[in-house]
């Protein structure tokens, strides 16, 4: 997947720091979000810190995609063989004064609240999906243009690209409102997982080849 799409933004190094703000207001409610800052402090600008990484391996390692320019929404994307993240790919995308940075943001404590829920989806990621696939890490829309087809907008033009090489594509979402979405556009739930000693429910999702 290293071509750009027809109809769609794809994102540069330059749009990480506007798009980690929007991914911060759309996944301000989300279940991780609210696990992770449990002891509060989601008014403060620690939760971009959190998105930031995660853009910069995708730029690196995979593709994202706004619809436009403006970045209402964003769509990442990782080929199966760069997943999950590995501790020299980490060193490879983000420098240590960045990682620094992001713990002393963030904190140690939500740092390892998220990583929990991490390993889990990735324990059942490798599991239920052992074969090549794309994987779409990360969808979110701004709070504000939420419910104006945006979402569908990211995913369409990339599942043609993918029917067209026989590629199945994987998620997961923490939020039961989403799985009716996914089915919509042609996933079907593989597992419902809840993560141990959480509140935290987990669908892994699959959308076959076209």
């Amino acid at each position: 997947m290293d071509e750009s799409v027809s109809g769609l933004h794809k994102l540069e190094k330059t749009d990480i720091d506007r798009t980690a703000e929007m991914l911060a207001r759309a996944f301000y409610d989300d279940p991780l979000t609210l696990y992770a800052y449990s002891d509060g402090g989601r008014e403060s600008d620690s939760l971009l810190y959190f998105f930031q990484f995660p853009l910069k391996y995708c730029l690196r390692y995979g593709e994202g995609y706004a619809p436009t320019s403006e970045v209402e929404g964003v769509a990442l994307w990782l080929p199966s063989n760069k997943y999950p993240i590995t501790f020299w790919r980490t060193l490879r995308t983000a420098s240590l004064w960045f990682m620094f940075k992001t713990m002393r943001k963030i904190g140690s404590g939500r740092l390892k609240r998220m990583a929990y829920i991490g390993s889990q989806i990735d324990k059942a990621h490798k599991r239920l999906a052992p074969f090549a696939h794309r994987y779409l890490s990360i969808l979110g829309v701004d709070p504000e243009h939420q419910g104006q087809g945006y979402a569908s907008k990211l995913l369409k033009p990339i599942f043609a690209r993918l029917d067209e090489e026989g590629v199945p594509c994987y998620l997961d979402t923490l939020t039961e409102k989403n799985v009716c979405i996914y089915e919509h556009l042609g996933f079907k739930v593989l597992e419902k997982i809840d993560i141990p000693d959480t509140d935290i429910t987990s669908w892994a999702m699959l959308r076959e080849r076209g």
